[in-house]
């Protein structure tokens, strides 16, 4: 009879049980790691409970871009702590096991992941100052009763984005420079354009401006005055209107008509 060669079968046994620690040393660490990963969540949750963060949720609701979409910043921060603690975890099982191109590439990525936070909250941050300046747009449009506020309000807002977006995109160590070069082009024209249309329009910006200027350096509230035929005292004064109180009610004229106007100061104390 041939003799059967069982070397094959004693080498896979061998290597087998000098695999089993290094197996049980990674079972052991999922273990652990799933009880601290319990742990970090629970303690984490009250945290950020106490700390109020969700409301930072609440206002990024009040933008627009932001307002359709649903999700509680606490449960962010806590699902990225998980992975980074999992990622940790992958790191440390595969140099238990000997995997060196796994254990490299899972700490390339923890490394990158401070320059990706830091991107987002450039991101997140330049969003919101993107929303104050367009709700300063908005309410001197309106406080000056010209049209157009929001239109102007919104693409400032998406202009500056746009530029904070980049601005992340880089600081994330992306390649930016072909969409640099079109936007370049593309806000050149458009802030020409603007330019021209601003210019044109505003001129009745700042007649309503000097007229209410030069209103309110002649007249003042409480003064009695005839404008016309209409007899009153002054009740308001601003850049759009001058309301006049008198026996059969209060007459508004705008401030544009009234400096065309011969106005008789009736009591000037």
């Amino acid at each position: 009879m041939e003799k059967v060669d069982l070397s094959f079968l004693q080498d896979m046994l061998q290597n087998i049980i000098e695999f089993m620690p290094s197996l049980l040393a990674v079972i052991i660490l999922i273990l652990i790691g799933w009880i601290v990963i319990k742990i970090v969540s629970t303690v984490l949750r009250k945290a950020l409970k106490v700390a109020k963060v969700d409301k930072l949720g609440d206002k990024m609701k009040e933008i627009d871009i932001f307002r359709n979409v649903n999700f509680k910043v606490s449960d962010i921060i806590i699902k990225t702590v998980k992975w980074i603690i999992i990622l940790t975890l992958i790191i440390s099982a595969a140099q238990i096991l000997g995997l060196r191109m796994v254990s490299d590439g899972v700490t390339a990525i923890i490394a990158y992941l401070p320059k990706l936070f830091t991107a987002i909250a450039i991101l997140i941050i330049g969003i919101f100052l993107a929303n104050i300046v367009k709700n300063g747009i908005l309410s001197a449009f309106k406080a000056l009763d010209i049209g157009g506020g929001k239109v102007i309000g919104n693409i400032v807002f998406f202009a500056i984005t746009i530029v904070i977006g980049i601005t992340a995109l880089n600081q994330a160590e992306i390649d930016t420079q072909m969409i640099t070069n079109n936007l370049t082009i593309i806000f050149g024209s458009f802030l020409l354009a603007f330019t021209i249309a601003f210019g044109l329009g505003s001129r009745e910006i700042v007649q309503r401006l000097l007229f209410g200027f030069y209103s309110r350096k002649n007249l003042k509230v409480g003064q009695k005055v005839k404008i016309e035929d209409v007899k009153g005292t002054i009740d308001a004064i601003d850049n759009i209107y001058l309301i006049l109180k008198t026996e059969e009610g209060k007459f508004i004229f705008p401030i544009k008509e009234v400096n065309d106007k011969i106005i008789q100061v009736m009591d000037d104390e």
